[in-house]
């Protein structure tokens, strides 16, 4: 490979010797469009759910910001060994093997069965010992209701992230458009009426019914429900198909076996990725409820946008499984290059809007002027670290499709817990930058974990790749 074997200048000389092609572009944008506007929905209901009950107050806003962290910090855990079957979908269609794929749904289907359980009681557990990190008592008690109320939900969201394994490796995205546009239809009104009850109807212009209003509770109901919808949608779809992915008949403990080799250090990745962003959450409840209020509202916004970039990494990995299955040498590294180039050009665009109107996207989630002041530095930096953050969402999913999730793995532990938080924590606390010195050192960690998997792509990408 020559000049070619290290870091970003990989990705320029890549680019320069195998232009990314209309093609390769327009299949790429076909795959991650849907995935991405589902995984958009899918976090907008979190998004709108921080917006009304903000309405409600720091507290109530500070505990749905902190449980939809918690939540999905712990949930990636299942998620992971899930997205294990993601490669074995994507190379065995590569191969023209349609029954294989489609008898692995039903595998995964067992497979959320056998992580999910497990991280459900976690979720619970957490629920009644948010005490004990320091968390304002009042936030923890209506962080264990929202909690408590949502975690129902975690095994539907895991069958719909099977679901969407095999439909998008088949290329059947239109009923992830489907999904995301019913949960988000529902999803307004039905967290208005939880969270504010009386309120919501009165606004609307209609007359109160005695419906109580029920805050952070309010929230997680409406959050489990819609996630459910959407898992409902994915199903019917897969199923229909012919790749159910409810888990019937007796599990092949070989395929799950081999799936988890895949999904164990995806899941730690993915985890630790998730779970730096996590401890962030609860260290900012240790500076107050204003500023857990005003730090939910800036992650809100940069969880949103990454979903762009989950989008293309789903797509990646997909495009890569592709390429792989067929022995396309030429066609794996294009793939994962154009999908960088992709992310990159994206996140680029949006990092814009969190520079320029970091007030303005504060002030749509909250109407305290204290939580928006708090808030406003929170999203330039969130804005500084679009473009990387992009880049190792990218590069995860390319590799991932390649079947190497342990370099992901190391990566995140390296990126986000030798280099991110010992940052953040310098600057948030020996230099007094609060809150905002947690931010600054989680976008170190997203810089360290995007150079350290563009370059394992780089390297590897230049040979042939053997199936997973």
């Amino acid at each position: 490979m020559g000049a070619c074997a290290a870091g970003l200048a990989a990705y320029a000389c890549s680019v320069t010797e195998r232009p990314a092609t209309p093609r390769e572009l327009s299949a790429l944008l076909r795959l991650a469009g849907p995935f991405a506007f589902l995984q958009l929905a899918n976090h907008l209901l979190s998004v709108v759910s921080t917006g009304i009950v903000g309405r409600v107050g720091e507290v109530a806003q500070s505990a749905v910001g902190l449980g939809s962290s918690l939540f999905f910090g712990v949930a990636i855990l299942a998620m992971g060994f899930v997205f294990g079957f993601d490669p074995l979908f994507a190379q065995a269609l590569g191969a023209g093997e349609q029954g294989a794929a489609r008898s692995y749904a039903r595998q995964a289907g067992w497979m959320v069965l056998l992580a999910g359980l497990p991280v459900a009681a976690v979720l619970v557990g957490l629920s009644f010992g948010l005490a004990a990190f320091g968390v304002d008592d009042a936030v923890a008690a209506d962080t264990r209701d929202y909690l408590l109320a949502r975690t129902p939900g975690l095994l539907p969201y895991l069958l719909g992230g099977a679901a969407r394994g095999y439909l998008q490796a088949a290329g059947i995205t239109r009923p992830l458009l489907t999904a995301a546009l019913v949960a988000n239809v529902v999803n307004v009104p039905l967290s208005g009426l939880l969270i504010l009850g009386d309120e919501a109807l009165q606004a609307a212009g209609f007359a109160a019914v005695g419906l109580p209003a029920l805050g952070a509770l309010g929230a997680g109901l409406a959050n489990g429900v819609t996630g459910a919808l959407i898992a409902w949608v994915l199903l019917r779809a897969s199923a229909a198909a012919g790749a159910s992915a409810l888990p019937r008949g007796r599990p092949n403990i070989e395929l799950l076996r081999r799936a988890a080799r895949i999904g164990a250090p995806l899941a730690l990745q993915l985890f630790a990725e998730v779970s730096a962003f996590t401890l962030a959450t609860v260290l900012a409840g240790g500076f107050g409820a204003r500023a857990l209020a005003a730090h939910s509202i800036a992650l809100a916004w940069a969880s949103l946008t990454f979903q762009v970039a989950v989008g293309l990494s789903v797509a990646a990995s997909v495009r890569v499984g592709l390429a792989i299955g067929r022995g396309d040498v030429k066609g794996t590294r294009q793939a994962g290059f154009v999908a960088l180039g992709t992310g990159a050009t994206i996140n680029g665009g949006l990092a814009l809007v969190f520079v320029l109107l970091p007030g303005s996207l504060a002030r749509l989630l909250s109407d305290e002027a204290g939580v928006v002041a708090v808030a406003t530095p929170l999203l330039v930096v969130a804005g500084a670290f679009q473009v990387v953050d992009a880049l190792q969402g990218v590069a995860a999913g390319a590799l991932r499709g390649a079947g190497d999730t342990r370099t992901t793995m190391v990566a995140n532990l390296i990126g986000h817990y030798a280099v991110g938080l010992p940052v953040g924590l310098a600057l948030a606390y020996a230099l007094g930058l609060g809150v905002t010195g947690l931010w600054w050192g989680l976008s170190a960690g997203l810089g360290s974990v995007a150079l350290l998997l563009t370059v394992r792509f780089a390297q590897l990408s230049g040979r042939s790749i053997e199936r997973s």
